[in-house]
């Protein structure tokens, strides 16, 4: 991240929130003759979240967060997320169930040897720039983390004891403009007992410390980021949660929002233009959720009712239109469905066909969104008994966003 490093002011925190602007004013600056590795006393309070209102919030699979509004989904994967602006890459979150207890140090060690190729890279709370570390600080209690930098960006390995889940968090570094400044405190890297870099490591060895400079370890080790950059990181880890399987599972991406049944684990997903496709599965039974658009389109002029019917193999009589149970929110039109089928030992087999061992419930709807020209439909098999509840719950839960 370019330009020249130095320490930026923190707020005057009172009982109504930080005052930022105001206290960033009215705070003096970094004493001019002050060597670079002194310490400030408030260095490490946790640094205050952006006031920018725009923000857009985000649930994919366990993972919840809010960010600005020209960040966009780019990839995306069973656990993996990545957000962009402008074609530049600005997070990436990976995670994933880790019941085991969160051991610091052997975190560190393993972040260190998975990610020696990267330049710069380090995990040593000692070399983290302390800007950083500040900006951390304000996941805790809720998570404990490891921070880490590198010459491209800043990140952290977090781990939720109560969800039982651990979380990579990057944020890559914006391009620099210019050139970047030499450091001097990287020349002491090649004297200091705690680490084994050389002190000519990706630097000329011309610059020698000052003076009047204290050798302490420096957190100048990666370049420092740029306070824009920070801020909008910890606007985004402010609001990053992370959701144990056991619970409802939110799900909000692009233009579809819904929450999960406790236990239901996603198993496969398609999203593209015109479909938006998850499929979710607990122990037998299933649950399938989809968007569909133009709904003009998909329908072929059928009636909505029609089509469902033809669409899950049932006569057009047994589905409705109404279902008591389920009422879904800006429904112009809907279709619902109930049925039991026998569940086949080995369906595969037409002379095994008739062996059967047990019965699936099977609930659906679909219904046409409000003024949009977009159509939902859900679809629930359940090896026990039918789940009414679960199902009105989701259809409450499920929304189609206006997007831009």
């Amino acid at each position: 991240m370019p330009g020249t490093p130095r320490t930026f002011p923190l707020p005057h925190r009172n009982r109504n929130g930080p005052v930022w602007p105001r206290a960033a004013a009215a705070r003096p600056p970094y004493p001019a003759g002050a060597p670079p590795g002194a310490p400030r006393p408030d260095r490490m309070d946790p640094a205050p979240p952006s006031s920018e209102p725009h923000l857009r919030h985000i649930a994919w699979n366990g993972l919840s967060l809010s960010v600005p509004c020209d960040w966009q989904p780019h990839d995306v994967e069973h656990h993996f997320l990545s957000l962009t602006r402008h074609g530049r890459t600005t997070l990436e979150c990976a995670w994933r169930p880790d019941p085991a207890e969160f051991s610091i140090a052997r975190r560190r060690a393993a972040l260190e040897r998975q990610n020696r190729r990267l330049p710069g890279f380090t995990a040593d709370p000692r070399r983290v720039p302390a800007r950083w570390a500040q900006v951390l600080a304000a996941l805790r209690p809720r998570l404990t983390y490891v921070p880490f930098a590198w010459h491209g960006g800043c990140g952290a390995l977090c781990h939720d004891g109560e969800a039982h889940c651990i979380i990579d968090v990057r944020f890559p570094a914006r391009p620099a403009t210019g050139p970047q400044p030499p450091n001097a405190h990287d020349a002491h890297d090649g004297h200091d007992g705690h680490n084994g870099h050389d002190g000519h490591d990706g630097h000329d060895g011309g610059e020698t410390a000052e003076p009047g400079a204290t050798p302490a370890l420096t957190r100048l080790h990666a370049p420092q980021p740029d306070e824009a950059a920070l801020l909008q990181a910890a606007s985004v880890l402010t609001t990053l949660r992370l959701h144990a399987r056991h619970e409802a599972v939110p799900f909000r991406l692009h233009d579809l929002e819904f929450s999960a049944p406790a236990g239901f684990v996603l198993r496969d997903f398609t999203v593209r233009p015109g479909l938006c496709a998850l499929h979710f599965r607990r122990g037998a039974d299933t649950l399938s959720v989809e968007r569909l658009s133009p709904a003009n389109v998909v329908l072929q002029g059928l009636p909505l009712r029609h089509w469902a019917a033809r669409r899950a193999g049932l006569d057009t009589r047994e589905v409705h239109a109404r279902a008591p149970h389920c009422q879904p929110p800006r429904a112009r039109e809907s279709a619902f469905w109930q049925r039991v089928a026998r569940r086949p030992l080995f369906g595969a087999l037409p002379v095994l066909r008739g062996l059967s061992r047990g019965t699936t419930h099977e609930e659906g709807a679909a219904w046409l969104v409000g003024d949009e020209n977009k159509l939902v439909t859900i679809c629930l098999s359940s090896t026990g008994a039918p789940a009414p509840d679960t199902m009105a719950a989701l259809c409450a839960s499920l929304r189609v966003i206006e997007t831009d």
